[in-house]
């Protein structure tokens, strides 16, 4: 009988080990299956906020004005018809400008004043494809700068965003201590100068967060108006999703 009994308990036990190895399990899945889930999420999350800064750089390329007047400068300048254009075949004129004579020197066909046109009408050709060159390298600088500032402006906003945050935890925080402090000033536990102590940090706290975020506010909607020209409300919209 003892011997059943000993079996009894030990089967008992085989069975409650093996359900204590069953939750353990369950538990490392299920465990395993929340990080998945959060780490897809954050995943997400991130990309969402790459396609979202793309689509303000893009924004703000194609409709700052700064940059926009320069664009047209290069088109209003690549538009202008190149010097001789019309009147002078230039290639043709070089190519047919001298000859060879019986005894192989060179003998010119064209006369000083139209040599010297060709010289010129060369030399306006080069002025303008340096003009070109140089305003197209002026758009990049241009567009640099303003690229450099937009990034600065969002790091701003993202440090304030950040501040915002803390505050408001904090502001949840010291909201909590204050209903718990006031319950035990009422119960004769606390005085009451250390709830008065907590009050002033609870309002203290709550005026941070109010500037911050009426800074973070101001902070965007300067950078749309200032970079975002014609669509600035919409570069305000996509401000607040960063």
């Amino acid at each position: 009988l003892n011997q059943r009994k000993e079996l009894k308990m030990l089967g008992r036990k085989k069975v409650k080990i093996e359900r204590i190895k069953d939750s353990f399990i369950f538990c490392l899945v299920l465990l395993l299956f929340l990080s998945l889930n959060s780490m897809q999420a954050k995943t997400q999350e991130q990309e969402q906020k790459v396609d979202t800064l793309q689509q303000i750089i893009q924004m703000v390329v194609e409709n700052n004005p700064i940059l926009g007047s320069q664009r047209s400068y290069i088109y209003t300048l690549q538009q202008m018809p190149e010097p001789g254009a019309g009147f002078v075949n230039l290639d043709k004129l070089q190519s047919q400008s001298y000859q060879v004579g019986k005894e192989g020197t060179e003998v010119p066909l064209l006369s000083l004043s139209q040599a010297i046109q060709i010289e010129t009408i060369r030399e306006k050709k080069i002025e303008r494809e340096k003009t070109i060159a140089q305003a197209n390298q002026t758009y990049e600088n241009l567009k640099q700068t303003v690229l450099f500032n937009l990034m600065t402006k969002i790091t701003e906003m993202t440090k304030l965003k950040n501040k915002k945050k803390n505050l408001e935890e904090l502001k949840s925080f010291l909201q909590t201590r204050q209903d718990s402090l006031e319950k035990q000033v009422k119960a004769g536990v606390k005085e009451p100068t250390t709830l008065y102590d907590l009050m002033e940090r609870v309002m203290q706290t709550t005026l941070d967060l109010e500037n911050t975020t009426e800074e973070l506010r101001i902070l965007k909607l300067e950078t749309a108006v200032g970079l975002g020209g014609e669509k600035w409300e919409d570069l305000l919209n996509l401000l607040d999703k960063v």
